[in-house]
């Protein structure tokens, strides 16, 4: 949700468009709009199943030979007046969250130097690497580049890359049409980027602020099935994973998450005196809008009998805890180290998952003949006989292998495994099935058979 706020003023005015006056359009797998999500029904539904599914997990029939280490790209705190975090919540978040690496990407701001006045290295069982979202990309180099100067994109990428550093793609949806030929890979899935379209819920949201029956409503749904709410708007992004598949059968790609966490889309509610509330919030700064009842009727029931300055309601959508279990990049590799994470970063040994479904670990996607695995996601392998690929998840799903963009196999199950007679870029993906709607969970990296 840390699409920039619509004004108040501006959703009030519009607010009939979400009352049944529009009917955005679904994406794959999708039955409900975003508002009928947070209907408590949906979300009750919607947290029935994944218990079901918590309970039906089973270790994986595959191993991959690596450690299956849980990791979050594109994260933020103590880097912008719009990011609402620190780094000790974040580290702390990490832990509860089971998350052993944290890839900072800092707003860059010229007195700060992004690699050195951050954290790098093992806190307390979570390997921190410091980068920075800047230029379009999320940028990892080796050793600070503050100061030095890139004259062009080609120019920037060649200092991030310089001595083993990593850069991928970021915000695809605003750059569809640059070249990733130079990259380590681009974000498949970034939580910020799938709300862009969601006008409707948030103009929904904005008006349920000052509104005496929805307000208390999504105030008990936030609190009961938090996770489920954080994850209404959850979609496929069909048109950056259609870019990925074209651009990795031209060279090797890695598909990575992004949280673009900020803990900063804490709303709150404050009676001012007995026809005016307060709507607290965080966009490009903190900010605040006083309403009044003459303007939204509503405002009068919910200041009634209160005090001036008495919070009313405190909506915390994005808790950094939260918002690192939703979605992953998971790492393969033999150590949880900087050169090992790096090093798997750089070879497609990875995997992105929406772990706030059902956690996903051990998920493993191999190649080999024989009966013997000899390649993992992200390598590459030569055609011949008898190649196999095989793909196995802790519980059963719809899980599709795809070629060179194309479905080429679906099946509901735990297991498959698929001989190759053709070359080409394959990749899984697994789906669940949640309060009737399919909703995507696991995408592979490429096995790039060549």
């Amino acid at each position: 949700m840390r699409q920039e706020i619509i004004t108040l003023a501006t959703a009030f005015l519009l607010s009939g468009l979400v009352n049944g006056q529009t009917a955005p359009s679904l994406g794959p797998g999708r039955k409900y709009t975003s508002i009928e999500r947070v209907k408590i029904e949906h979300l009750r539904a919607v947290h029935a199943d994944r218990s079901r599914l918590a309970g039906e997990r089973r270790p994986v029939s595959l191993e991959s030979g690596y450690n299956d280490y849980r990791a979050v790209l594109h994260a933020h705190a103590e880097d912008a007046t719009h990011t609402g975090g620190t780094r000790p919540e974040l580290l702390a978040a990490a832990r509860r969250a089971n998350v052993q690496i944290v890839m900072l990407t800092d707003h860059v701001r010229p007195e700060r130097d992004f690699i050195n006045d951050s954290w790098r290295g093992l806190r307390e069982g979570v390997l921190f690497i410091p980068g920075s979202e800047d230029r379009g990309f999320l940028s990892f180099p080796m050793k600070s580049v503050k100061g030095i100067e890139a004259g062009s994109r080609e120019h920037y990428i060649e200092i991030i890359r310089n001595g083993g550093g990593n850069i991928f793609l970021s915000h695809v949806e605003e750059r569809p049409d640059w070249p990733t030929d130079q990259l380590d890979g681009l974000e498949i899935y970034n939580h910020h980027t799938d709300v862009k379209n969601e006008g409707a819920f948030q103009l929904w949201l904005q008006g349920t602020l000052t509104d005496p029956v929805r307000l208390p409503e999504l105030v008990a749904a936030l609190g009961e099935y938090p996770e489920e709410v954080f994850a209404a708007q959850q979609d496929y992004l069909a048109d950056i994973i259609g870019k990925w598949d074209r651009d990795s059968q031209q060279h090797r790609l890695t598909g990575v998450a992004a949280n673009d966490c900020h803990h900063n889309q804490v709303f709150t509610v404050t009676a001012i005196d007995e026809k005016t509330v307060e709507v607290g919030y965080i966009t490009s700064k903190p900010t605040s809008t006083r309403v009044t009842a003459d303007k939204v009727p509503g405002v009068a029931a919910l200041v009634k009998g209160r005090k001036p300055g008495e919070l009313i309601a405190r909506l915390d959508f994005d808790p950094y805890e939260r918002s690192l279990r939703y979605v992953s990049t998971h790492i393969l590799a033999h150590e949880l180290t900087e050169p090992a994470v790096r090093e798997a970063l750089k070879r497609g040994h990875a995997y992105v998952a929406h772990d706030w479904l059902c956690d996903s670990t051990g998920f493993a996607f191999v190649a080999g003949t024989g009966g013997k695995s000899n390649a993992i996601m992200g390598d590459e392998v030569k055609l011949g006989v008898a190649l196999m690929l095989s793909a196995a998840t802790p519980i059963k799903c719809t899980m599709k292998l795809i070629r060179n963009g194309e479905v080429l196999q679906t099946a509901n199950t735990s297991r498959l495994d698929f001989d190759v007679k053709t070359p080409g870029v394959y990749r899984i993906e697994a789906w669940l099935e949640l309060d009737g709607e399919q909703r995507p969970w696991i995408y592979s990296n490429p096995i790039y058979v060549r």
